[in-house]
Protein backbone atom coordinates (compact mmCIF):
# COMPACT_ATOMS: atom_id res chain seq x y z
CA UNK A 1 0.00 0.00 0.00
CA UNK A 2 2.71 2.12 0.79
CA UNK A 3 4.44 1.82 -3.20
CA UNK A 4 0.57 2.73 -3.94
CA UNK A 5 0.92 5.77 -2.63
CA UNK A 6 4.42 7.01 -3.00
CA UNK A 7 3.68 6.34 -6.55
CA UNK A 8 0.27 8.30 -6.51
CA UNK A 9 1.43 11.04 -4.88
CA UNK A 10 4.74 10.87 -7.18
CA UNK A 11 2.55 11.08 -10.04
CA UNK A 12 0.07 13.56 -8.84
CA UNK A 13 2.71 16.12 -7.74
CA UNK A 14 4.26 15.64 -11.11
CA UNK A 15 0.88 15.49 -13.34
CA UNK A 16 0.25 19.23 -11.91
CA UNK A 17 3.80 20.01 -13.81
CA UNK A 18 2.74 18.94 -17.00
CA UNK A 19 -0.63 20.25 -16.81
CA UNK A 20 0.63 23.57 -16.36
CA UNK A 21 3.02 23.19 -19.15
CA UNK A 22 0.03 21.54 -21.23
CA UNK A 23 -2.45 24.37 -20.71
CA UNK A 24 0.39 27.06 -21.37
CA UNK A 25 0.97 25.04 -24.84
CA UNK A 26 -2.61 25.16 -25.38
CA UNK A 27 -3.04 28.71 -24.70
CA UNK A 28 -0.89 29.85 -27.05
CA UNK A 29 -2.79 27.47 -29.69
CA UNK A 30 -5.87 27.95 -29.17
CA UNK A 31 -4.52 32.24 -29.14
CA UNK A 32 -2.40 32.04 -32.26
CA UNK A 33 -2.19 28.66 -33.77
CA UNK A 34 1.16 27.84 -32.75
CA UNK A 35 2.98 25.06 -30.99
CA UNK A 36 5.37 27.27 -28.76
CA UNK A 37 8.69 24.65 -28.73
CA UNK A 38 10.25 27.46 -27.18
CA UNK A 39 7.81 27.62 -23.99
CA UNK A 40 10.27 25.95 -21.75
CA UNK A 41 13.20 27.89 -22.77
CA UNK A 42 11.77 30.91 -21.63
CA UNK A 43 10.62 28.79 -18.52
CA UNK A 44 14.51 27.68 -17.80
CA UNK A 45 15.23 31.57 -18.39
CA UNK A 46 13.23 33.15 -15.79
CA UNK A 47 14.03 30.64 -13.50
CA UNK A 48 17.70 31.03 -14.13
CA UNK A 49 16.91 35.09 -13.15
CA UNK A 50 15.30 33.52 -10.12
CA UNK A 51 17.95 31.49 -9.17
CA UNK A 52 20.23 34.46 -9.39
CA UNK A 53 18.53 36.86 -7.45
CA UNK A 54 18.21 34.19 -4.32
CA UNK A 55 21.93 33.74 -4.53
CA UNK A 56 22.55 37.35 -4.29
CA UNK A 57 20.23 37.07 -1.00
CA UNK A 58 16.66 38.02 -1.65
CA UNK A 59 14.19 35.92 -0.63
CA UNK A 60 12.41 32.76 -2.58
CA UNK A 61 9.51 34.79 -3.02
CA UNK A 62 10.87 37.88 -4.63
CA UNK A 63 12.66 35.86 -6.83
CA UNK A 64 9.32 33.61 -7.31
CA UNK A 65 7.18 37.11 -8.09
CA UNK A 66 9.73 38.16 -10.37
CA UNK A 67 10.15 35.02 -12.48
CA UNK A 68 6.38 35.13 -12.64
CA UNK A 69 6.43 38.56 -14.19
CA UNK A 70 9.65 38.10 -16.75
CA UNK A 71 7.43 34.68 -17.82
CA UNK A 72 5.03 36.87 -18.67
CA UNK A 73 6.62 39.71 -20.34
CA UNK A 74 9.21 37.72 -22.20
CA UNK A 75 6.04 35.74 -23.52
CA UNK A 76 4.38 38.78 -24.82
CA UNK A 77 7.80 39.88 -26.62
CA UNK A 78 7.65 36.60 -28.47
CA UNK A 79 4.59 37.20 -29.70
CA UNK A 80 5.06 41.20 -30.37
CA UNK A 81 8.50 40.68 -32.20
CA UNK A 82 9.15 37.79 -33.83
CA UNK A 83 5.53 35.91 -34.36
CA UNK A 84 3.29 38.75 -35.36
CA UNK A 85 5.95 39.78 -38.08
CA UNK A 86 5.45 36.50 -39.40
CA UNK A 87 2.44 35.56 -38.89
CA UNK A 88 2.06 38.49 -41.25
CA UNK A 89 3.70 36.47 -44.27
CA UNK A 90 2.50 33.13 -43.74
CA UNK A 91 -1.01 32.75 -45.26
CA UNK A 92 -0.25 29.71 -47.53
CA UNK A 93 0.04 26.48 -45.68
CA UNK A 94 3.83 26.19 -46.34
CA UNK A 95 4.50 29.32 -44.85
CA UNK A 96 2.31 28.75 -41.69
CA UNK A 97 5.18 26.37 -40.12
CA UNK A 98 7.56 29.59 -40.20
CA UNK A 99 6.22 30.68 -36.61
CA UNK A 100 6.38 26.84 -35.44
CA UNK A 101 10.05 26.41 -36.43
CA UNK A 102 10.95 30.26 -35.73
CA UNK A 103 9.66 28.88 -31.45
CA UNK A 104 12.45 26.57 -32.21
CA UNK A 105 14.91 29.08 -33.06
CA UNK A 106 13.86 31.17 -30.21
CA UNK A 107 14.62 28.34 -28.11
CA UNK A 108 17.92 27.74 -29.31
CA UNK A 109 18.99 31.58 -28.35
CA UNK A 110 17.58 31.36 -24.99
CA UNK A 111 19.46 28.16 -24.24
CA UNK A 112 22.31 29.95 -26.08
CA UNK A 113 21.92 33.03 -23.99
CA UNK A 114 21.61 31.08 -20.55
CA UNK A 115 25.32 29.49 -21.28
CA UNK A 116 26.65 32.68 -21.50
CA UNK A 117 25.07 34.82 -18.99
CA UNK A 118 25.48 31.90 -16.62
CA UNK A 119 28.10 29.85 -18.40
CA UNK A 120 25.70 26.68 -18.69
CA UNK A 121 26.21 26.39 -15.23
CA UNK A 122 24.29 23.51 -13.27
CA UNK A 123 22.73 24.44 -10.27
CA UNK A 124 19.89 23.45 -7.85
CA UNK A 125 17.35 25.00 -6.81
CA UNK A 126 15.54 25.52 -3.27
CA UNK A 127 11.96 24.80 -2.09
CA UNK A 128 9.84 27.54 0.25
CA UNK A 129 8.94 24.02 2.48
CA UNK A 130 10.02 20.90 3.41
CA UNK A 131 11.09 18.43 0.68
CA UNK A 132 11.64 15.21 3.15
CA UNK A 133 8.48 12.99 3.57
CA UNK A 134 5.78 14.53 6.37
CA UNK A 135 5.83 13.10 9.72
CA UNK A 136 2.60 12.23 11.37
CA UNK A 137 2.14 10.20 14.25
CA UNK A 138 5.53 9.01 14.11
CA UNK A 139 5.20 7.74 10.35
CA UNK A 140 7.11 9.11 7.76
CA UNK A 141 4.45 9.50 4.61
CA UNK A 142 5.04 8.63 0.92
CA UNK A 143 4.72 12.54 0.01
CA UNK A 144 6.23 15.71 1.31
CA UNK A 145 5.32 19.37 1.74
CA UNK A 146 6.66 20.64 -1.14
CA UNK A 147 4.48 18.17 -2.72
CA UNK A 148 1.70 19.58 -1.39
CA UNK A 149 2.81 23.02 -2.31
CA UNK A 150 2.73 21.90 -5.82
CA UNK A 151 -0.34 20.71 -6.15
CA UNK A 152 -1.97 23.18 -3.87
CA UNK A 153 -0.43 26.39 -6.21
CA UNK A 154 -1.42 24.29 -9.68
CA UNK A 155 -5.07 23.91 -7.97
CA UNK A 156 -5.26 27.81 -7.11
CA UNK A 157 -4.10 28.38 -10.75
CA UNK A 158 -6.73 25.96 -12.27
CA UNK A 159 -9.43 27.61 -10.30
CA UNK A 160 -8.40 31.03 -11.10
CA UNK A 161 -7.86 29.79 -14.84
CA UNK A 162 -11.18 28.73 -15.16
CA UNK A 163 -13.31 32.09 -13.73
CA UNK A 164 -10.90 34.10 -15.69
CA UNK A 165 -12.38 32.36 -18.49
CA UNK A 166 -15.84 32.02 -17.60
CA UNK A 167 -16.25 35.14 -15.58
CA UNK A 168 -14.72 37.91 -16.67
CA UNK A 169 -15.10 40.03 -20.02
CA UNK A 170 -11.23 39.87 -20.61
CA UNK A 171 -11.44 36.03 -20.54
CA UNK A 172 -14.68 35.81 -22.35
CA UNK A 173 -13.26 37.78 -24.90
CA UNK A 174 -10.26 35.81 -25.37
CA UNK A 175 -12.01 32.58 -25.67
CA UNK A 176 -14.02 34.39 -28.69
CA UNK A 177 -11.23 35.57 -30.41
CA UNK A 178 -9.72 31.94 -30.12
CA UNK A 179 -12.73 30.29 -31.63
CA UNK A 180 -13.25 32.59 -34.45
CA UNK A 181 -11.30 36.12 -34.90
CA UNK A 182 -13.13 37.71 -37.90
CA UNK A 183 -16.50 37.37 -35.57
CA UNK A 184 -14.98 38.55 -32.68
CA UNK A 185 -13.26 41.46 -34.86
CA UNK A 186 -16.81 42.48 -35.93
CA UNK A 187 -17.82 42.03 -32.46
CA UNK A 188 -15.35 44.85 -31.50
CA UNK A 189 -12.91 42.55 -29.40
CA UNK A 190 -9.33 43.88 -30.25
CA UNK A 191 -7.70 40.71 -31.03
CA UNK A 192 -4.33 41.15 -31.11
CA UNK A 193 -4.46 42.50 -27.81
CA UNK A 194 -5.87 38.88 -26.94
CA UNK A 195 -3.46 37.26 -28.47
CA UNK A 196 -0.40 39.24 -26.06
CA UNK A 197 -2.36 38.10 -23.37
CA UNK A 198 -2.37 35.04 -24.05
CA UNK A 199 1.35 34.36 -24.32
CA UNK A 200 1.48 36.32 -21.49
CA UNK A 201 -0.32 33.84 -19.72
CA UNK A 202 1.37 30.85 -21.49
CA UNK A 203 5.09 32.92 -20.45
CA UNK A 204 3.73 33.14 -16.51
CA UNK A 205 2.14 29.44 -16.15
CA UNK A 206 5.27 27.77 -18.21
CA UNK A 207 7.68 29.63 -15.39
CA UNK A 208 5.46 28.36 -12.76
CA UNK A 209 6.10 25.37 -14.03
CA UNK A 210 10.05 25.94 -14.10
CA UNK A 211 9.74 26.88 -10.92
CA UNK A 212 8.28 23.60 -9.13
CA UNK A 213 9.85 21.39 -11.03
CA UNK A 214 13.47 22.28 -10.81
CA UNK A 215 13.86 21.57 -6.91
CA UNK A 216 13.73 17.72 -8.12
CA UNK A 217 16.25 18.31 -11.07
CA UNK A 218 19.56 20.91 -11.53
CA UNK A 219 18.96 23.31 -13.48
CA UNK A 220 20.71 24.31 -16.98
CA UNK A 221 20.24 25.51 -19.77
CA UNK A 222 18.97 22.31 -21.64
CA UNK A 223 16.81 20.43 -18.59
CA UNK A 224 13.28 21.53 -19.29
CA UNK A 225 13.59 19.80 -22.69
CA UNK A 226 12.10 16.26 -21.57
CA UNK A 227 9.47 18.33 -19.54
CA UNK A 228 8.41 20.16 -22.94
CA UNK A 229 8.23 16.70 -24.27
CA UNK A 230 5.50 15.19 -22.06
CA UNK A 231 3.87 18.44 -21.44
CA UNK A 232 3.12 18.49 -25.40
CA UNK A 233 2.18 15.02 -25.14
CA UNK A 234 0.05 15.74 -22.77
CA UNK A 235 -1.54 18.55 -24.86
CA UNK A 236 -2.07 16.20 -27.22
CA UNK A 237 -3.78 13.45 -25.45
CA UNK A 238 -5.85 15.93 -23.58
CA UNK A 239 -7.18 17.55 -27.00
CA UNK A 240 -5.11 20.75 -28.11
CA UNK A 241 -7.68 23.33 -28.36
CA UNK A 242 -9.10 22.37 -25.01
CA UNK A 243 -7.89 23.88 -21.20
CA UNK A 244 -9.72 21.11 -19.24
CA UNK A 245 -8.15 18.34 -21.65
CA UNK A 246 -4.61 19.93 -21.04
CA UNK A 247 -5.12 19.47 -17.34
CA UNK A 248 -6.56 16.21 -17.80
CA UNK A 249 -3.41 15.37 -19.91
CA UNK A 250 -1.36 16.58 -17.50
CA UNK A 251 -1.80 14.62 -14.41
CA UNK A 252 -2.99 11.36 -16.20
CA UNK A 253 0.61 11.18 -17.77
CA UNK A 254 1.79 12.30 -14.80
CA UNK A 255 0.38 8.93 -13.17
CA UNK A 256 1.44 6.97 -15.83
CA UNK A 257 5.39 7.93 -15.80
CA UNK A 258 5.23 7.70 -11.74
CA UNK A 259 3.73 4.83 -11.70
CA UNK A 260 5.76 2.86 -14.54
CA UNK A 261 8.65 4.23 -12.26
CA UNK A 262 7.41 2.62 -9.20
CA UNK A 263 6.32 -0.68 -10.44
CA UNK A 264 8.32 -1.73 -13.61
CA UNK A 265 11.66 0.23 -14.49
CA UNK A 266 11.85 3.73 -15.70
CA UNK A 267 13.67 2.65 -18.92
CA UNK A 268 10.09 1.95 -19.53
CA UNK A 269 8.75 5.47 -19.53
CA UNK A 270 8.82 6.60 -23.15
CA UNK A 271 7.02 3.36 -24.08
CA UNK A 272 4.80 3.56 -21.86
CA UNK A 273 4.36 7.71 -22.92
CA UNK A 274 3.85 6.55 -26.52
CA UNK A 275 1.40 3.61 -25.87
CA UNK A 276 -0.72 6.08 -24.09
CA UNK A 277 -0.35 8.91 -26.54
CA UNK A 278 -1.37 6.12 -29.29
CA UNK A 279 -4.09 4.39 -27.98
CA UNK A 280 -5.88 7.75 -26.93
CA UNK A 281 -5.23 9.31 -30.71
CA UNK A 282 -6.83 5.77 -31.88
CA UNK A 283 -9.96 5.71 -29.67
CA UNK A 284 -10.31 9.76 -29.98
CA UNK A 285 -7.93 11.64 -33.03
CA UNK A 286 -8.63 14.62 -31.15
CA UNK A 287 -8.14 14.06 -28.17
CA UNK A 288 -9.87 13.05 -24.55
CA UNK A 289 -11.56 17.01 -24.43
CA UNK A 290 -10.62 17.64 -27.77
CA UNK A 291 -13.63 19.02 -30.81
CA UNK A 292 -14.83 17.06 -33.43
CA UNK A 293 -16.33 19.91 -35.20
CA UNK A 294 -15.60 23.34 -36.38
CA UNK A 295 -15.09 25.68 -34.61
CA UNK A 296 -18.12 27.98 -34.00
CA UNK A 297 -19.00 30.97 -32.01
Amino acid sequence: MNTFLTALFNGTSRGAIFALVALGLVLVWRGSGVVNFAQMGQAMFTTYIASTLIAHGNSYWIAFIVALIAGALLGGAVDLFVMRPLHKHSHSSLNATIPIIASLGILGVLQAAAGMFWAGEERGFPTPVNSLGLSISGKVMPFTAFDLFVVGVVLVVLVLTTIFFTRTGMGLAMRASALNEEVARLSGIKVHYMKVLSWMISGAASSLAGLLVTPATNLSPNSLDLILIIGFTAAVVGGLDSLPGAVIGGFALGLVISFVNVYLTPENVFLAILLTLVLVLIVRPQGIMGSKVGRRV
